[in-house]
């Protein structure tokens, strides 16, 4: 299980410049933006505009602070909050962004289509809460200020876990929690860079 703390992540450009990305996790450990297999960032959204395009790569996106932003692409529009399931997208899709009030925080979590693919989603935990995965495992606390892992780990606000193998996580919340969680599996050639 490898635990990432969403301060010890600096802040670095975004690829087209509209913002700040913090990368917790990038796999393989040293891969760059054009080669990473799988990747959860937190970006800070200082500007309305376009999203970069990411060939290759599947996308979810879920809002974590702020108002929220106005999704446009060719289809219309849709707008995505802090209650908003994870928005699901391919990264060539052309999708602009227009923030509802002030700055947002978002999640993104990417995994490279020939590899792996993921399902993201939203859950609510207080008290205790056990996690089956039939694969790797991706926790962002989106909200709250702590959650406890079973192994004696506490999470806070905006911290992440990545758990790379099948199993059960169990987690305890206090106070309510919101999670982010995604499943990845591994699906093509060289699975053994996780």
């Amino acid at each position: 299980m490898q635990v990432l703390r969403f301060a010890d992540c600096p802040p670095t450009p975004w690829k087209n410049g509209g913002g700040i990305t913090r990368q917790l996790l990038a796999v393989p450990a040293h891969a760059g933006i054009d080669d990473f297999l799988l990747r959860l960032s937190v970006a800070e959204v200082d500007s309305d505009g376009p999203f970069s395009r990411f060939d290759g790569i599947d996308r979810s996106l879920a809002i974590v602070a702020g108002a929220g932003l106005q999704l446009l692409d060719e289809h219309g529009g849709q707008v995505l909050n802090r209650d908003s399931e994870p928005l699901a997208f391919a990264g060539e899709q052309a999708i602009s962004s227009r923030r509802l009030e002030g700055a947002v925080r978002d999640v993104n979590i990417m995994t490279r289509r020939s590899h792996c693919r993921h399902r993201a989603w939203q859950q609510l935990v207080h008290g205790t809460l056990a996690l089956d995965h039939a694969h790797g495992l991706l926790l962002f606390v989106a909200a709250g200020d702590q959650l406890h892992i079973a192994d004696g780990t506490t999470l806070g606000c905006h911290d992440a876990l990545w758990q790379a193998t099948p199993g059960r996580l169990t987690v305890h919340a206090a106070q309510p929690c919101r999670l982010l969680l995604a499943e990845v599996e591994w699906t093509g050639a060289n699975t053994d860079a996780h």
